[in-house]
């Protein structure tokens, strides 16, 4: 004959949940405390209270007993007059530096380009001096003297202060502050305004042109007709450059920007031609290894337009000057966002159901004025030999 078991008898009391005779412990809110039962041996005191009192590097919790019981109740008493009132000495000390490490561990884990991290890890530096304030002691008006003073741009403020809150939302995450401060922050409303770029104009593409035989006026143009960034370029793999179907791929920075197409116009192609055999033959495994550091371009640069009287210009203005000129003469704006890698995320339509195909990216681009055409405002192509 089978026996069955009659399930155990479960009930609440005033000192948690009772099954089949066995005290059982409530749950508690996180950081709260935990009350544990100690079953290795009788003990008098059997019940532990254990309280959260801080986290270590890795953000894992430390924690520490404050005291065994009789029963059970008084251990959760125990909690609860430790929560309203702890000592000094146990109360936590995170401080703003290690939270500040946490969000760089953060950030190498979401995969954040060289780019991003370099600048927070400049932000670090720039608020280094509140490293050993206590977390839970500092507050907005700590940082605020660093925008009061600043002579960076609004946006660069911006992105400032945007490192300096995501610290706080973190250590809001840990519990270590209740809310966060630092969205507090004010950004003067007269800080200095975008830099506007300075493109370069028909009359000053037209110069380069004709200096084309030169390796900074050579770089320039490649700049100012793929609209590239400067670091692009400079970590372009070779394996990425596809010479006989015109287009590169590679980019940076956004989500939008990696792993891009970049067509080749005609008109280039020569100069991308010749560094990529030199490259070749070199063994290296970017296009400009050995040819020039960015910062010796970025030097040379400026230092070509003022001899060729051409004005300011700083290697971004490639950049602006490359959309200026697409958006002229009428490419599709989703053609031009796809080629600089601009997201479309406000654009449903554009983000999710266009299609564009790498031969519509080279014809284009073919479209772009150079040589006597940019000062005739005629479109031509270059005939360049194939590979």
């Amino acid at each position: 004959m089978i026996n069955k078991r009659k399930a155990p008898i479960r009930y609440y009391s005033d000192r948690g949940l009772v099954i089949g005779g066995y005290i059982m412990a409530m749950k508690r809110a996180n950081g709260s405390g935990t009350v544990y039962k100690m079953k290795h041996k009788q003990l008098r005191k059997p019940y532990r209270a254990v309280v959260t009192y801080g986290y270590d590097a890795n953000g894992k919790a430390i924690r520490k007993s404050i005291g065994t019981f009789a029963t059970q109740k008084e251990a959760y008493t125990a909690l609860a007059l430790y929560s309203t009132n702890p000592p000094q000495e146990e109360q936590r000390k995170i401080t703003f530096g290690q939270c500040f490490e946490w969000r760089i561990e953060e950030a190498e884990r979401q995969g954040l380009s060289a780019g991003r991290m370099k600048i927070i890890h400049t932000i670090q530096k720039m608020v280094g001096h509140l490293n050993n304030i206590e977390m839970k002691n500092i507050r907005a008006a700590h940082f605020q003297p660093i925008f009061d003073n600043s002579t960076h741009t609004k946006s660069y403020q911006k992105l400032i202060k945007a490192i300096i809150v995501s610290v706080g939302t973190l250590a809001v995450k840990q519990e270590i502050i209740p809310r966060n401060y630092f969205s507090d922050i004010i950004i003067n409303k007269n800080a200095t305004p975008i830099k506007k770029a300075n493109i370069f104009s028909n009359s000053a593409l037209y110069a380069l042109w004709q200096h084309s035989d030169d390796i900074i006026a050579k770089l320039t143009l490649i700049y100012a007709y793929t609209g590239l960034r400067l670091n692009e370029l400079q970590t372009m793999k070779l394996d990425s450059i596809h010479l006989k179907e015109r287009y590169m791929v590679g980019g940076s920075k956004t989500e939008a920007g990696k792993d891009r197409c970049i067509p080749i116009a005609e008109c280039i192609y020569p100069f991308i031609k010749e560094l990529y055999q030199q490259a070749k033959f070199k063994r290296v495994e970017c296009l400009l290894d050995k040819v020039i550091h960015k910062d010796t371009y970025r030097r040379e640069m400026q230092r070509m337009c003022q001899n060729l009287n051409l004005g300011e210009h700083k290697p971004h203005d490639t950049r602006h000057t490359f959309i200026s000129m697409a958006s002229n003469i009428g490419i599709d704006e989703i053609i031009i966002k796809r080629i600089v890698g601009h997201s479309s995320k406000d654009n449903i339509t554009q983000e999710v159901y266009t299609h564009k195909t790498i031969q519509q990216y080279i014809d284009a681009v073919n479209r772009l004025p150079y040589g006597e055409a940019l000062l005739k405002g005629e479109q031509r192509l270059s005939n360049a030999d194939e590979i």
